[in-house]
């Protein structure tokens, strides 16, 4: 009885196996360009939200009053996109006033000798690049922000040497004020017409107002996020 029972059973022929993984090969084809697209737009969007979170926080740390001057540098440091942020303490803060120095958004305002304090240092991914640009002589860019916008000031290649204004609504005045986040290898550069749809930008004004949006390559506009 066990014998019979033994004959009776049946494998997958080779023909049934051929058929199985063509057909794998088939889904996996379709699917794989798809699953490429969403992780290198996933990979974008989570960069644009860390730099969006690191500048609303910045901004959050001026208007409680715990910096009364804030900096947010983007620099490359060992070949690698990074992030830092300082903030100078009201202490500090006033006796450079009552000293009379210009308070520019530079580094040596930030410095440890001027009682600067670093509140975040982080590497950016190395799957995106930034505009303004930090791969070319100057290799940073900064934004510092104040209580009120009085002392909003920039740095670097965000001041707007050959950086065009982009008007992210259309129905305001175009802006000098933004950070655009694209994939390694492409068009950053928002004044120009060659920009992907995996872009991102960031609008920021000088009274600390941070807005997020996404190039929209169908319709040609940023859209709102």
């Amino acid at each position: 009885m066990l014998a019979q029972q033994k004959r009776n059973i049946k494998g997958f022929s080779l023909i049934e196996l051929l058929v199985v993984v063509a057909l794998i090969g088939v889904v996996a084809g379709v699917g794989f360009p798809q699953f490429s697209k969403w992780s290198k737009d996933r990979e974008i969007r989570s960069q644009h939200e860390k730099i969006g979170t690191y500048l609303t926080s910045a901004v959050s740390h001026v208007e409680r009053g715990s910096y009364p001057y804030i900096q947010i540098k983007f620099s490359i440091v060992s070949k690698e996109n990074t992030v830092m942020v300082r903030g100078l303490p009201q202490e500090k803060f006033s006796f450079l006033l009552n000293q009379g120095t210009d308070l520019d958004c530079s580094d040596d305002n930030f410095s440890n000798t001027n009682g600067g304090i670093e509140l975040l240092n982080e590497t950016l991914s190395d799957k995106i690049e930034i505009f303004p640009s930090i791969n070319d002589d100057k290799k940073f860019f900064s934004i510092c922000f104040s209580k009120g916008g009085k002392y909003f000031k920039k740095t670097g290649n965000a001041v707007g040497v050959g950086v065009g204004p982009v008007g992210f609504e259309s129905l305001t005045t175009p802006s000098y004020n933004y950070i655009v986040i694209c994939s390694s290898g492409s068009t950053c550069n928002p004044t120009t017409p060659a920009l992907d749809k995996f872009t991102y930008g960031i609008k920021y004004s000088r009274f600390g107002l941070i807005e997020k949006y996404k190039w929209s390559e169908v319709n040609g506009k940023w859209n709102s996020r």
